[in-house]
């Protein structure tokens, strides 16, 4: 109506005229999500370009941003010129689509315009990059089906840049990485920068489920190596991080972890672990003048050494004591299990018989239209105990399925095994804590919805219930007290 007021000429007027942020009324409806009334606007006036306001922000963009697809295709359809113009950080509207992950709208306006993906914003990434990190497989692949040399732009600065393999590596995407190497097998080769390849960055971001899956392909041999600038191949990175210990058997024992590979500091990635393992531990280390002799041999080549021996010895007593460590970890995790499991279950019988024996009874009159239903519904505190007794019984539901799946995941030594033995057994803990406090809640308000008529009597009994609270945070601090 109000575009009608006035004829054609004040009608574009009104839509060109622009704000102090110097958006336009298309911007405003496209950022208040009024997808109706932009489609109006872009069929009124399809000459207008539409250009980016003062935080370079056009319509297109923040249609791609919000993930508005109807307006995006309106904008694409109707519009004579949209402005394709690089908005904030220097990013296309492809960018903001692929970055807020609208798999749609990106596809939508790769198809719209195929060289979008080939920009980059200010950090040097363009939008593939930003797909295969996000693992967006279906943009991954319409970019690379596309044009398969877009797997090899580099991302980043000119002096500190990686690759679409790299990032796949960082994020820990084993699917994402199979995608590019369906498009490009030879992305194994690929360094970055500092001459790290694909498995130097997945260990040092910690993926190590990419890490096992990499090492079960052929390519291993040649990805461990690899040295980077520093002349650390993978082995040394493996060394020195926490999973040396768990690494596969084929790696620790490979004879390059021994004696063969060297870093600029002259050191194997057998020397890393040592070191690592001496500065965690107080263990005596051998004498200054032995180990200098024994290294020097050893880096000579001759593998049979008093210091390899020597220092395997030492690497795997340590790899035993680990494991007795985790065995009796997992012991104790599995044993306190046992009591929590009783308790759990007396919690889940109790919930259960209270939800069927409620307070107050029931309507038991053949000629009430209530007949069966619970005489103290309308009471709020018997809605609350009925409430709580339900979070109750759930909680502690919860609590025994947990322990059921630390029964069907126990295993006496595995590292991995013990840390979902862990979590599990503190999330039951949690859930069965969660389960005793509703239970003290039903139980208060129960009573006291049974009470009622006696208000001093209810009073006292749900006192003494809630003594349970201070009882549990007195018994909290005397502990805490204790350990410290």
């Amino acid at each position: 109506m109000l575009l009608s007021i006035g004829g054609e000429e004040n009608k574009e007027i009104l839509m060109r005229m622009t704000d102090d942020n110097g958006d336009t009324a298309l911007h405003k409806a496209v950022r208040s999500r009024h997808q109706d009334v932009a489609r109006l606007l872009v069929k009124e006036d399809p000459e207008f370009e539409y250009p980016s306001n003062k935080a370079r922000e056009t319509p297109l963009y923040l249609a791609a941003e919000s993930g508005l697809r109807d307006a995006l295709v309106e904008i694409l359809v109707t519009c004579n010129k949209p402005t394709f113009a690089a908005g904030p950080f220097n990013r296309t509207p492809l960018h903001a689509a692929v970055i807020h992950q609208h798999t749609d709208c990106a596809r939508l306006l790769w198809q719209w315009n195929k060289s979008l993906c080939e920009e980059a914003d200010v950090s040097g990434w363009n939008s593939l990059h930003y797909a295969v990190y996000l693992g967006l497989k279906e943009v991954v692949s319409d970019m690379l089906g596309w044009k398969k040399s877009l797997a090899y732009l580099p991302a980043g600065s000119e002096n500190r840049w990686t690759t679409t393999f790299h990032i796949a590596a960082n994020a820990g995407d084993v699917n994402m990485i199979n995608e590019l190497l369906k498009y490009r097998p030879d992305c194994w080769e690929m360094l970055d920068s500092r001459d790290k390849n694909a498995l130097h960055v997945a260990i040092l971001n910690n993926q190590f489920m990419l890490v096992k899956s990499l090492l079960k392909s052929t390519k291993w041999d040649s990805l461990a190596d690899n040295a980077d600038d520093d002349g650390n191949t993978p082995l040394h990175l493996l060394a020195a991080s926490s999973y040396w210990a768990h690494v596969p058997v084929k790696l620790r024992e490979n004879r390059r972890a021994k004696t063969m590979s060297f870093n600029k500091e002259n050191q194997t990635p057998l020397d890393v672990a040592w070191s690592c393992i001496k500065r965690t531990t107080n263990k005596e280390s051998i004498s200054g003048s032995l180990y200098h002799d024994f290294a020097n041999i050893g880096r000579f080549g001759r593998r049979e050494t008093p210091w390899n021996t020597l220092d395997e010895i030492h690497i795997q007593r340590e790899f035993s004591k680990r494991d007795k460590e985790f065995e009796t970890e997992i012991k104790s995790i599995m044993s306190a299990a046992q009591i929590h499991l009783v308790m759990a279950t007396l919690l889940v019988t109790v919930t259960f018989a209270a939800g069927f024996t409620l307070p107050g009874g029931f309507d038991c009159d053949s000629n009430s239209p209530n007949k069966g239903m619970a005489i103290l519904t309308r009471k709020a505190a018997f809605h609350v105990f009925v409430i709580t007794d339900a979070i109750a019984f759930a909680c502690s539901a919860g609590a025994i399925f947990s322990y059921f799946l630390m029964a069907i995941n126990h295993r006496p030594t595995s590292y991995q095994d013990y840390r979902i033995l862990s979590a599990l057994s503190r999330v039951a803990g949690q859930l069965q804590l969660l389960a005793m406090l509703a239970v003290v809640i039903a139980f208060v308000t129960g009573m006291y919805a049974t009470l009622a008529y006696s208000l001093g009597l209810a009073i006292t009994v749900c006192t003494i219930g809630c003594l349970s609270f201070l009882l549990y945070m007195f018994v909290m601090y005397i502990v805490g007290r204790d350990i410290t």
